[in-house]
């Protein structure tokens, strides 16, 4: 089956976040965990394609969009768009969980995130970050770095000096496809490992 790489478009909005669901279980499906089936999107998706569609690019085979590298090239900054132009609307179409309806669901975790987002790694020497998610149809074909190529190359000639990630700790394959394409692991909280790679 024929891959093909290119810029992100209005169109693709939907299937963005539908990839994001089915893979957002550490890479597997994450529909069964969720109720809001766009809420995972509007944290790890949805911010990317509105803000910063110049680092958008999916990939797409005869059937459709199967795929796609999202990410910013300055994360800080970005970050500080998100806060403005991003969780305002998201917050008027959510309610924050509160602390006595502990325990929360999933849905109700990442709620709470759209009204308290986390606070990015300060990485000057990383400064630009990513996300890739790819459906099962597209795995095991060499797929993952091509696109990273294409991601790397793009923010290498806009100017950046490194890009880091974070993934699952439960999440082995990616761990070992990172590591394997170059990056090293920066540092590792209870359920996140960050990584990155310098361009100079």
């Amino acid at each position: 089956m024929a891959f093909k790489i290119r810029p992100y478009k209005e169109s693709d909005h939907d299937m963005v976040y539908e990839i994001c669901l089915r893979t957002g279980n550490s890479g597997k499906g994450a529909e069964h965990l969720h109720d809001d089936p766009l809420i995972l999107g509007h944290i790890y998706a949805g911010p990317y394609i509105t803000l910063e569609p110049e680092s958008a690019f999916v990939v797409e085979d005869d059937i459709g969009v199967c795929g796609y590298i999202i990410g910013a090239i300055d994360t800080k900054s970005f970050f500080n768009k998100v806060k403005s132009n991003w969780l305002p609307n998201l917050q008027n179409q959510y309610k924050d969980p509160t602390e006595e309806s502990k325990p929360w669901n999933k849905d109700e975790k990442c709620i709470h995130l759209l009204f308290h987002p986390e606070t990015p790694l300060d990485l000057p020497e990383y400064p630009s970050h990513l996300h890739i998610d790819l459906l099962t149809r597209a795995r095991g074909q060499g797929l993952g770095k091509i696109m990273m190529d294409h991601f790397l190359k793009n923010l290498k000639d806009r100017g950046s000096k490194g890009l880091h990630l974070g993934l699952g700790k439960k999440n082995q394959r990616a761990y070992n496809f990172y590591k394997k394409y170059g990056l090293t692991e920066l540092k590792r909280n209870s359920d996140t490992i960050f990584m990155g790679i310098s361009f100079e």
